[in-house]
């Protein structure tokens, strides 16, 4: 691990093994020696200096707070029971968020798997609800000034009585929710889902509802935040992919909006009038949850799901991917990247189940716009090898790095790779890269002289290739 106290910024590495007991007991459950790791699943700095880290434990999840000494090493302070926070399974989908003092988790809590939930200190979703959770598959968490977001796939319980379908969701929470009074005390009061549209729009709109990742909330200056996701189609469908651009505004629009019901078990998931609503209304934030009226607790407990989904801005995606059986797996954004012409672009690094990253640009100052460019293709593992995760490493804009992720291996490129261009016409085509005509070479255009770059391809110094058997 770095230490930010250290200024020359030296690297640390942190042993963490199970113990001989954990092992026995985890070969005893039936479990191989490649489960029976200790696999990280949280990972935040809570301090300067002092780590929250939870593993699986060889299927005995256990949470540690490390303290940096005196000389600079990690020590372990405190350890205590992970159950909830870290799931048993290295494969299971969970996701973590430290914030406000506490940190988030939505995994599972049990061996088998089954009880699913998103949890703070004692505070949790309903145990064994599967219209509050059904069997979900966790992708993300970010965070605003008031709430903590929850990102992930499930099987839809408004779709039951058609059959099975797997919708997106995204889940909200209020930081500084407490639970409520007497039988409500270990339950949210703020805990509501509503549903993520990515879809082809049309007379017959085409779905992609699985999300597979999401990049971070970042600001907009025509609105107030916004957040790529990558989406799939289902498995037994025709294969694709897509991205999809979403507003927080728009997130909370359908937060604000009416519940959806379903009166009985064969009836059909209606929207709900106003006046069935409590007041105070549910699910909203308020400095003490302990005071809302159980009338509206006991609301929230069976009211949770919104009416009306979360559309996409803009309503189309802004990437489609079809036809090869290559799929999206995750994605990196960077907010408002300017070429040498100043047009702002957002740049996506997608990763795909073939070992690749795609980088793409979508036009950040026309969000309107329906169609992005992709700059570059790149094989980082063999094409057996899904990357798993992405993830930016710009502290320094001048050495930021690209971090890929499989499962036994990581990599870095760089962000910028202007020196590897070798021609103008392929340099025009990055856009952090500019030809310098002085120097006639592929440089990246930030800070420098503008009168001396190339501004667009058909700007580029010609090339005169001499004819066969005569001096150039």
């Amino acid at each position: 691990m770095r230490s930010k106290s250290d200024p020359v910024f030296t690297f640390q590495r942190i042993h963490w093994s199970c113990s001989a007991e954990d092992l026995t007991a985890c070969d005893l459950k039936g479990k191989g020696p490649e489960d029976c790791q200790n696999y990280i699943r949280v990972l935040s700095v809570i301090s300067e200096g002092r780590l929250l880290v939870c593993g699986t434990n060889c299927y005995n999840p256990l949470c540690r707070h490390y303290l940096l000494d005196g000389a600079g090493h990690y020590q372990v302070e405190a350890q205590f029971s992970g159950k909830g926070y870290a799931p048993y399974d290295p494969v299971h989908n969970s996701t973590s968020l430290y914030t406000s003092g506490n940190l988030f988790a939505a995994t599972v809590a049990d061996f088998s798997g089954t009880d699913s939930l998103i949890i703070k200190n004692n505070l949790r979703t309903e145990q064994y609800d599967y219209k509050h959770l059904n069997a979900p598959d966790f992708v993300s968490s970010l965070e605003d000034e008031d709430h903590v977001y929850f990102f992930f796939r499930e099987a839809a319980v408004e779709f039951m009585n058609c059959g099975k379908a797997i919708f997106s969701r995204v889940a909200r929470v209020c930081k500084n929710d407490e639970g409520g009074s007497n039988r409500f005390r270990n339950r949210w009061t703020s805990f509501l889902k509503t549903r993520l549209n990515c879809s082809v729009p049309g007379e017959y709109p085409f779905y992609f509802d699985e999300i597979q990742s999401t990049s971070n909330f970042f600001p907009d200056p025509l609105d107030d935040q916004i957040f790529y996701a990558v989406f799939t189609t289902s498995p037994n469908s025709i294969l694709g992919s897509a991205v999809c651009r979403f507003s927080l505004s728009n997130l909370h629009e359908s937060f604000n909006g009416n519940f959806k019901n379903q009166e009985s078990v064969n009836s059909n998931w209606l929207p709900m009038s106003s006046g069935q609503v409590p007041s105070p209304r549910p699910g909203q934030c308020y400095n003490d949850s302990l005071s809302i009226p159980e009338t509206s607790l006991h609301f929230i407990k069976n009211n949770f799901l919104m009416d009306r989904p979360v559309i996409s801005r803009p309503m189309a995606p802004v990437l489609v991917k079809f036809g090869d059986g290559e799929l999206l797996t995750r994605i990196a954004a960077q907010r408002a990247v300017s070429d040498v012409n100043n047009n702002v672009y957002d740049v996506l690094y997608m990763g795909t189940n073939r070992g690749r990253v795609i980088k793409a640009l979508v036009r950040a100052d026309k969000p309107d716009m329906e169609t992005s460019i992709i700059e570059a293709e790149i094989q980082i593992f063999s094409d057996t090898v899904p990357v798993l995760n992405l993830l930016i490493a710009d502290e320094d804009p001048k050495e930021a790095r690209l971090i890929i992720l499989s499962a036994d291996n990581v990599k870095s490129i760089p962000l910028e790779s202007c020196g590897e261009r070798v021609l103008c016409l392929d340099c025009m085509t990055s856009v952090s890269c500019a030809w310098d005509l002085v120097t006639a070479s592929c440089v990246s255009h930030r800070g420098r002289d503008h009168r001396r770059l190339v501004h667009y391809q058909h700007q580029c110094p010609v090339v005169v290739e001499p004819e066969p058997g005569k001096m150039s």
